[in-house]
């Protein structure tokens, strides 16, 4: 009955506030978050209590309906709606609030929570006791597993060490999810005594602890990870209890924001460097050490870390993921983070001698060849609180991340504990493999690092015989492997946490939380060994009584993880360090070279991280002279790109002329129009003046020849285009007129009308002949000329002459002009383009998309017409700037269409839009590509991307909302989102 009477009272109110001529006086009200039209918008004194308005529920079952966005007069909502007119007087007093009021107070209870269920749709899962467990797992041909301990002489663990006798230190995270100031938080002592390989004997070394998530052995004790803090723990008169305590380092994780349990530095590993390293995750933080007012702090944000454990010098690396972090045979590390699966950490900061012209590529690189949320193969059946959940999300009853097209599960959603295999009882061929967990499809997946021919990039690679399966999984919900290590037996050894539930608090909805114990299991905890069939168990040494040449011998002669980096360890600890000095060469060998190897093309084969180990070896002019002087086949295109880019940013006008007197006698390509481009970049970062290069005689007669071919009918097209590239280059009148006269060639094709108008700045001319551009062309003008205020006002005019159609502006360029830095140009963008209709009104209009098929190819055009310049196709069309289709085809057309028409319902982490205003003026909304100390680099829709010092960045700011622009519903009709739809699911 209030539904009823809610949706009755709604339409009245809809009536009432809309219709303009019952209401001669109404003064329009601004839209949420947006300047007021009108100085009389604002609402005061009693009506700012009603100044929230709530619109009527969507139903999504019998039982259940979603709150929809509340519309604020005043913009205190994050949520946008429609623009609602009250009389300054009647509307709102005499109808207006007498209806608010009765739904308000009518209505509020029932939709102020979230969906509620019953405890029969949310079965719980039982435990399995540990006599029973290993009935419930599957595990690859050739191998057992073994418990080697279990509550409750373990409980929860999530990390292990051994040390230099085969003792087992475990940190034991029980205050897991929501108990950190609970300091439940331990270090238990484990002890094989017998060399059974079952850890019989069991102690507390160090409670009272909060949140610990990393461990390493030194000296006789541990460094203990616990945000912000970093402990040194050790017994000292050998009762199994730490009696030595000291703080070593602070201010990790955030001091202005909740602390996230799922993003706490983590993995301590002992290093090839005789470091002990370790990722930060998201929380970042300022490092520094207490007592030590000499110690400069650190800043590790969006960066892993790693310390010498003796000085205590403390570094910031490259990095971060999220849980997880290891080193192969060879020095090389590994991250991982939830879907991303298998990151190599390409090359570390210490390998690197800086270059001030050359940037190196981003080091954390995916390397999975089956994606980075590849599939996965569990057993387990789907919890039902996922269930749930994921069919709340997608239907928008609450907020989350849509994971997997709508799918519970079948791919990597929380990959942890990364963990590179180097142990002597698995044999020759897992040397070197790649085990990492799932906590929340329980089981270990495994994968072979392998290199394609001539490449120093690895790849991971699912072994043959376990495409459709894994190395390891259990049909239980509980089992939890959250880390590994290498044991003194040589075994691999996993970490369960052994929990009912594994999932951030803050991601429950109430209605689902209210029905689980996230605590149920912190009494529980199991740690397993997988071995050979037939494993002969050798006697562990007592490492900490070898001599000095003992643990050499071990260093030099073993390829056992445990032994050879535990006797490196011992010997740093006695003052006699010997490094694992395996770096491959020769990359990233190359990286820290004094003098460039550009003479040695033997082992180049145009590799991209060679490129990129050469040209950061050349670092100062003498030597970027040198390898323009030595060019040789054996150079990439992209290596010379990118040596005239280094150019350029030396300033040196004496080196770009030689580079000019090289390029002159060059015949037109795309590859010289991208060297040309990359040195007027690189020396326009410089504060260089280009034009003043642009006039030099030999660029002069470049740009001549250049604009022969481009109006050369007959030229190849290919030659044509790069004629026009170059042409870009340059400025003035000329060279407008030339580009002007390609797009109205009557014969031209799109490719080349589309290359000409991109450098046309006379916004009269393009829309002039805005229909002679291609679709996707048309969307780029319009974009660009949406940047300046008097071309943004030529759009609008033109739109109101009826010279271009509401249809030919794209969502994005709209709402860059409704939202436009100038207030003239937003206010007339509010009176000439249409209104943006509350989300859940367009989306149940655009419903009729979904009753019939659509034609495939006719959803193509639509595709190209709205979505390529961000979207990119299984067949490669288009552009990555948003998810391409790839990754959502399946979650079925409802879903892709509520995603379309309402994007800011649930923006993913990686497509929050930035607003990075210069220091020049200019601005841009885009994602933040990557970022180093010197420069960030945005992507821009289109594929494009721009880099830019950070000394010229004026602000930069998180929008809140998805680069996915509302309103493209003025862009497609629901005919051409039906035949959209048909070619996106396809």
């Amino acid at each position: 009955m209030i539904y009823k009477i809610f949706i009755a009272a709604s339409q009245i109110i809809e009536v009432l506030m809309n219709i303009d001529h019952l209401f001669p006086s109404a003064t329009r009200c601004c839209q949420p978050g947006k300047a007021a039209a009108r100085s009389d918008c604002k609402l005061s004194s009693i009506d700012q209590h009603l100044d929230k308005v709530i619109t009527k529920p969507q139903s999504i079952d019998s039982q259940t309906f979603s709150k929809e966005p509340i519309v604020s007069c005043q913009g205190r909502e994050d949520r946008p709606g429609p623009p609602i007119y009250f009389s300054k007087t009647e509307a709102r007093g005499r109808y207006a609030r007498p209806l608010l009021v009765f739904i308000f107070f009518a209505c509020a209870q029932t939709f102020a929570q979230e969906p509620q269920i019953d405890q029969g749709q949310m079965p719980r899962v039982s435990a399995t006791e540990p006599e029973d467990a290993l009935d419930t797992f599957e595990i690859r041909d050739g191998f057992q597993l073994k418990l080697a301990a279990h509550e409750p002489d373990v409980v929860d663990p999530i990390a292990i060490a051994f040390d230099a006798d085969g003792g087992m230190y475990v940190i034991e995270m029980r205050g897991y999810s929501e108990h950190r100031e609970d300091r439940l938080g331990r270090i238990r002592y484990l002890e094989d005594e017998d060399g059974d390989g079952i850890f019989e004997t069991s102690s507390i070394f160090k409670d009272g602890l909060k949140w610990p998530t990393g461990i390493a052995c030194y000296k006789g004790g541990v460094f203990v990870g616990a945000t912000p803090d970093i402990f040194y723990f050790k017994d000292k008169d050998g009762d199994g209890v730490s009696d030595e305590e000291q703080l070593v380092f602070t201010g990790f994780g955030p001091t202005d924001s909740r602390l996230n349990m799922q993003a706490l530095f983590n993995s301590f590993r002992w290093g090839p460097d005789n470091r002990i390293w370790g990722a930060t995750a998201a929380s970042g933080g300022n490092v520094t050490r207490p007592g030590d007012p000499s110690f400069e702090s650190v800043s590790i944000r969006g960066a892993d870390f790693s310390f010498n454990p003796e000085t205590l010098d403390f570094r910031a690396e490259n990095g971060t993921a999220q849980y997880g972090l290891s080193f192969d045979s060879y020095g090389r590390r590994f991250v991982c983070s939830n879907s991303r699966h298998a990151i190599w950490v390409a090359y570390e900061r210490h390998h690197v001698k800086p270059n001030p012209y050359y940037d190196l590529p981003a080091p954390l690189v995916d390397i999975a060849r089956d994606g980075a949320a590849a599939p996965v193969y569990r057993i387990s059946p789907d919890e039902p609180w996922r269930i749930v959940r994921t069919r709340w999300r997608v239907s928008g009853v609450v907020k989350g991340m849509i994971e997997g097209g709508g799918r519970v599960s079948g791919y990597f959603t929380s990959a942890s504990g990364i963990h590179i295999y180097w142990g002597e009882a698995f044999g020759e061929t897992f040397q070197d493999n790649i085990f990492v967990g799932d906590v929340g499809s329980n089981l270990v997946h495994r994968k072979i690092i392998t290199h394609e021919q001539n490449r120093y990039q690895p790849v991971a690679i699912r072994p043959e015989d376990e495409q459709q399966t894994e190395f390891l999984r259990s049909r239980d919900n509980w089992f939890r492997p959250a880390s590994f290590a290498t044991g003194p037996d040589g075994c691999l050894y996993i970490c369960d946490m052994y929990r009912e539930t594994i999932e951030h608090p803050w991601s429950l909805p109430q209605g689902i939380k209210a029905h689980l114990d996230l605590d149920s299991g912190n009494n529980r905890g199991r740690i397993y060994r997988v071995e050979p069939d037939g494993f002969a168990r050798p006697s562990i040494p007592k490492l900490s009584e070898a001599s000095d040449a003992e643990l050499i011998a071990l260093v030099e002669e073993t390829e056992d993880d445990w032994r050879r980096t535990t006797a490196r360890r011992l010997l740093f600890e006695r003052g006699k360090p010997i490094k694992q000095d395996r770096v491959p060469y020769p990359y990233p060998a190359l990286l820290k070279a004094e003098a460039t190897p550009l003479v040695d093309f033997s082992s180049w084969n145009k590799d991209p991280w060679m490129d990129a180990a050469i040209l950061n070896s050349l670092h100062d002019e003498a030597w970027i002279r040198f390898a323009w002087d030595h060019r040789s086949a054996a150079m990439s295109a992209r290596f010379e790109e990118e040596l005239a880019r280094m150019s350029g940013k030396t300033g040196s006008l004496t080196l770009i002329e030689s580079i000019a007197s090289l390029l002159g006698g060059v015949e037109v390509s795309p590859h010289l129009m991208a060297m040309v481009s990359a040195l007027k970049e690189g020396f326009t970062l410089a504060g260089g003046d280009w034009e003043e290069i642009a006039t030099l005689g030999i660029f002069s007669s470049l740009f001549t020849r250049a604009a022969r071919i481009a109006e050369n009918e007959l030229a190849d097209l290919d030659s044509r285009l790069a004629a026009i590239g170059l042409l870009e280059l340059q400025s003035g009148r000329e060279i407008e007129a030339v580009l002007k006269r390609i797009v109205s060639e009557n014969a031209a094709q799109n490719t080349l009308i589309a290359a000409a108008a991109k450098g046309i700045e006379d916004a009269a001319f393009l829309i002039e002949n805005f229909n002679r551009l291609p679709p996707e062309t048309r969307r780029e003008i319009v974009v660009r000329l949406t940047n300046d205020a008097q071309d943004a006002l030529g759009i609008l005019a033109a739109i109101e002459t009826g010279t271009l159609t509401l249809e030919q502006i794209p969502a994005d360029a709209a709402q860059r002009l409704r939202n436009h830095r100038e207030p003239k140009v937003a206010a007339r963008a509010l009176q000439t383009l249409p209104r943006i209709e509350m989300r859940s009104e367009v989306v149940v209009l655009y419903q009729a998309a979904l009753a019939s098929n659509g034609d495939i190819e006719k959803g193509q055009a639509a595709f190209r017409k709205a979505c390529i310049t961000c979207h990119q196709t299984s067949d490669g069309e288009g552009y990555v700037f948003g998810p391409p289709i790839a990754t959502f085809k399946t979650a079925g057309k409802t879903l892709i269409l509520g995603n379309i028409l309402d994007p800011n319902r649930e923006v993913a982490p990686q497509y929050q839009a930035f607003q990075f205003t210069m220091k020049n003026g200019e601005a841009y909304a885009g994602m933040i590509a990557s970022e180093d100390k010197r420069n960030v680099t945005v992507a821009l829709p289109g594929g494009v991307t721009k880099t830019f010092p950070r000394t010229e960045v004026e602000s930069m700011t998180g929008l809140g909302r998805s680069l996915m622009p509302e309103g493209l519903e003025h862009s497609l009709t629901i005919e051409e989102m039906t035949d959209l739809l048909a070619y996106l699911v396809q």
